[in-house]
């Protein structure tokens, strides 16, 4: 299947109609700003992190997407991934830090256990430590430039699970295509969370269309805005903060805009 600007907007469109709840249990640090990007797409957010109350809001919920950064918040998400299994609706992992953290990895290896994900997204190295189980890096920053495809073909055909890996070409695969993205402007790494919100986004995508194709339309739609808020920002004069309201302000007004979709599928 080709990946194409009226696919984008067909599933944006889709979105705003039916307006998902999508629950995320995030970090702090960018609680904020994927509950705006979700407001922007047209879906509703709700960040409940509370052990006691994560169940009965995930059951309710469209889908659950599970920021590995909020480690003060892993007992909500046990119990959150068990609630999205029973009722079957999709779940995001974004496994945050475990190129650097055994502690993080452990607790992925054990949320997959207790709830296949739909979709597992992170950067190249995250992505290489989930992949190979070890640390790759320090920090949550990733180091690796490129990423062996065969092995994220092997893992995700293996586990059932949908893979995406962000970086200079953002790799999506189910174990049996393999999609490349290649939109997105650098100044989408020097604000903080934007690998966040997409992993929320995709939530909301994957709410309505449950294929790689879709999680692949969500990077492409999402790197298509971050390129035109950069050229936007860059009329006006600003820096990255200018570049961070009118990024949100882009994906608020997606499908007016002329989205240019760079995307190659190969099985």
């Amino acid at each position: 299947m080709k990946i194409t600007e009226e696919y984008a907007k067909q599933l944006c469109h889709q979105i705003q109609s039916t307006k998902p709840v999508i629950h995320c249990i995030t970090n702090t640090i960018t609680i904020n700003d994927c509950a705006n990007v979700l407001l922007a797409c047209g879906a509703s957010p709700t960040m409940a992190h509370h052990p006691a109350e994560v169940a009965e809001i995930t059951s309710a919920a469209s889908a659950l997407v599970c920021n590995l950064g909020a480690t003060e918040n892993y007992d909500a998400m046990v119990n959150a991934c068990k609630a999205a299994g029973e009722v079957k609706h999709p779940v995001v992992i974004d496994p945050v830090g475990i190129s650097g953290s055994t502690f993080r990895r452990n607790f992925i290896n054990e949320l997959i256990e207790i709830n296949k994900p739909a979709c597992i997204r992170g950067n190249y190295s995250e992505i290489r430590a989930l992949m190979e189980n070890r640390n790759t890096i320090a920090g949550v920053d990733a180091a690796d430039k490129k990423i062996d495809i065969s092995d994220m073909k092997s893992y995700a055909a293996s586990h059932g699970i949908i893979l995406a890996a962000s970086g200079p070409t953002d790799i999506i695969t189910d174990g049996n295509d393999i999609i490349y993205c290649n939109n997105g402007d650098g100044m989408m790494t020097r604000i903080t969370g934007s690998g966040c919100m997409l992993s929320a986004l995709i939530g909301a995508f994957l709410s309505v269309d449950s294929s790689v194709y879709s999680v692949a339309a969500c990077c492409c739609m999402y790197g298509a805005a971050g390129e035109i808020a950069s050229g936007m920002t860059r009329e006006s004069g600003g820096g990255t903060m200018t570049f961070h309201d009118k990024f949100i302000d882009v994906i608020s007004l997606i499908e007016t805009q002329k989205i240019d979709v760079k995307c190659d599928c190969t099985m």
